[in-house]
């Protein structure tokens, strides 16, 4: 009787108009009614066709890469109408992805997440900012400065109900990652795994873009679990511009881009929110990663007297502990220089 109920569930999805249904959507509903079927009745043989359809649509097989049809939500981006915005994702954000926006604090993380939302909400997108850090009137006083007025907002911070909200809504924000509960007990790596799995399966079931905004320690090193960046789609980070003349010019970096490439782009915060299109004071252009790094790197070596210490690296070039330990691990690994001592008291001098 129950496999004979399922086949008819099946047979009348089939009939549905293709067209009127989602590659996520239909993955994660028939994910959802093969669990159900096999955890409740596990003696029931599931009919062929369900396993290939499933089969089709996880691609467990090896196949030739241009026998494959790539869905259609894989080119219909959400596009904010500014150019600027939508080259930092790809020409757009690809319905059901899951991002990170991380920085210290200062850099601008919930402007600039605001001023995304509010851009989207014009181009008639569906948007909405859950908040665990700042409670609503605070969000509204800044929304008022940014002239944001059309983005939804709510002190919200258990998981299962930004889940269910996500259904009604195109993006969601999650202010912030560290912030997120539960109404069911669990430990935090628990909660962590549950946030994760619960939202971001909910991200491709309903396609609603999901943001995590996440906190940087004073280190530079990421709050929590590092996790979070291994499981979404895509990393962006927002830090100062430390070859800027300027302390309002910031770096925005998306380091990681299942959709596009990683990219970097200046951009100045002011008052008003994020200017990524205007010209940096001093037409400055923009360096790469490797460039910024390489000049640090021979900057320390130029360092006089020739014992460099941590806190001198932190504070001459107003860098993080995080960053100050790659760069002199790098400088290691060149030969350029040699560690002496341990902890604090470590000093390193050019070989």
């Amino acid at each position: 009787m129950i496999g004979e109920n399922f086949f008819s569930l099946i047979t009348y999805w089939l009939s549905i108009s293709y067209e009127k249904r989602t590659f996520f959507r239909e993955k994660k509903y028939l994910q959802n009614s093969l669990f159900v079927l096999e955890y409740t009745h596990n003696q029931v043989r599931l009919p062929q066709l369900v396993m290939e359809m499933k089969l089709g649509i996880e691609q467990t097989d090896f196949t030739a890469v241009g026998k494959i049809t790539i869905p259609e939500i894989f080119f219909n981006r959400m596009k904010s109408g500014v150019k600027d915005f939508d080259k930092l994702f790809g020409d757009g954000l690809l319905p059901g992805a899951s991002m990170t926006l991380t920085a210290q604090a200062g850099c601008g993380k919930t402007t600039f997440a605001l001023q995304l939302l509010e851009h989207l909400s014009q181009a008639s997108y569906a948007t909405a900012y859950a908040s665990g850090e700042e409670n609503c009137f605070q969000l509204a006083f800044t929304c008022k400065r940014l002239n944001v007025r059309n983005v939804k907002i709510a002190n919200i911070t258990d998981v299962d109900t930004i889940a269910k909200a996500m259904e009604d809504n195109d993006i969601m924000v999650v202010d912030s990652f560290q912030a997120l509960t539960s109404k069911t007990k669990m430990n935090s790596r628990q909660l962590e795994q549950y946030a994760i799995s619960t939202l971001c399966n909910k991200a491709k079931e309903t396609e609603c873009v999901l943001i995590f905004i996440m906190h940087l320690t004073k280190a530079g090193q990421l709050k929590g679990s590092t996790l979070v960046p291994h499981s979404v789609d895509v990393n962006m980070m927002i830090s100062h511009d430390l070859e800027s003349d300027d302390d309002t010019t910031r770096i925005i970096s998306v380091s990681k881009n299942r959709f596009g490439q990683a990219i970097d782009v200046q951009a100045i915060l002011g008052h008003k929110g994020f200017d990524i299109g205007k010209k940096v004071t001093g037409g400055k252009k923009i360096k790469s990663k490797r460039d910024r790094k390489a000049e640090l790197k021979s900057n320390i070596l130029k360092m006089d007297p020739p014992n460099i210490t941590e806190q001198r690296i932190m504070s001459t070039f107003n860098l993080t502990k995080g960053q100050t330990y790659v760069v002199l691990k790098a400088l290691e690994v060149d030969k350029k220089l040699r560690k002496y001592g341990r902890g604090s008291n470590a000093v390193w001098k050019k070989i």
